[in-house]
């Protein structure tokens, strides 16, 4: 195993084990958007993953469904699209909910289907500004209440760190906006046809390659490349999202553990 695999293994043992079942979890940021990613929307609402990163290592994960809240002025923006061509830019609240799926390294963003449908959309788009920060919901079992000096630490000088790791350009952070794109575009069942490569044609992955470091791109490529093999060679996993989403999470989890040790975290 390599030098990042082991750190990969001791942080997510560390997290896990590092807080009482009762106690909140850890605070996120969200990486910064290039351009409006495309909302997925079915008969269950609106919704897509976004890259989520920790910004307290001493807090421990949060469990899949817990539910998180931007914190105050977050620029979080969605724009709906009628069937007319007008849009309308909606506050994040009380519109759209955001729940983790995979532990802290990606996040749902989701709308509603009743609003959706009182909003007479069609279509539906998300914009993450830059410092990005989510709160989990507040738990009134917490046995561990969080202090607002944590919470300003986390937010303030810790999203600020941050901010060259995920928000910037760079090739990792723009492989994570590539990869992420790809995700969204795949659908979550299995279906063999996603791996032969149609993926690169989804508008919103075709839209960021103009827009990423060329390093980011070629990344994301390699990526998309193993998991071809991965998928329908060698059948490590049985779908593409499957393993772009391993792909990606473990990508976003070498990065945070960059960013602790830029902070200073043992």
């Amino acid at each position: 195993m390599n030098r990042y695999g082991m750190l990969a293994g001791a942080a997510l043992t560390v997290g896990l084990a590092s807080g009482s079942a009762k106690a909140d979890p850890q605070v996120l940021g969200i990486v910064a958007s290039l351009e409006p990613q495309p909302l997925t929307c079915d008969e269950s609402g609106c919704h897509a993953d976004l890259t989520a990163f920790c910004l307290e290592r001493e807090r421990h994960n949060p469990l899949p469904g817990q539910v998180y809240l931007p914190v105050a002025n977050a620029d979080i923006r969605v724009i709906g699209l009628h069937a007319d061509g007008s849009t309308i830019t909606l506050p994040t609240t009380p519109y759209l909910q955001f729940t983790t799926r995979r532990g802290f390294t990606s996040i749902e963003a989701s709308l509603d289907p009743t609003i959706y449908r009182a909003l007479g959309l069609i279509g539906a788009s998300i914009f993450v500004g830059q410092r990005v920060s989510l709160l989990p919901e507040a738990d009134a079992r917490d046995t561990d209440p969080r202090l607002a000096e944590e919470i300003a630490l986390a937010t303030g000088p810790n999203r600020l760190t941050a901010q060259q790791f995920y928000d910037d350009h760079g090739a990792d952070s723009d492989a994570l906006r590539l990869t992420s794109a790809m995700i969204n575009s795949l659908p979550t069942g299995y279906r063999r046809e996603d791996s032969d490569g149609r993926v690169w044609a989804a508008p919103q992955v075709v839209s960021l390659e103009t827009k990423v470091d060329p390093a980011g791109l070629a990344e994301a490529a390699q990526m998309h490349a193993d998991c071809q093999v991965k998928v329908d060679v060698t059948h490590h996993v049985d779908s593409m999202r499957a393993c772009l989403e391993g792909s990606h999470d473990r990508l976003s989890l070498r990065q945070n553990i960059d960013l602790w040790n830029a902070i200073g975290g043992s």
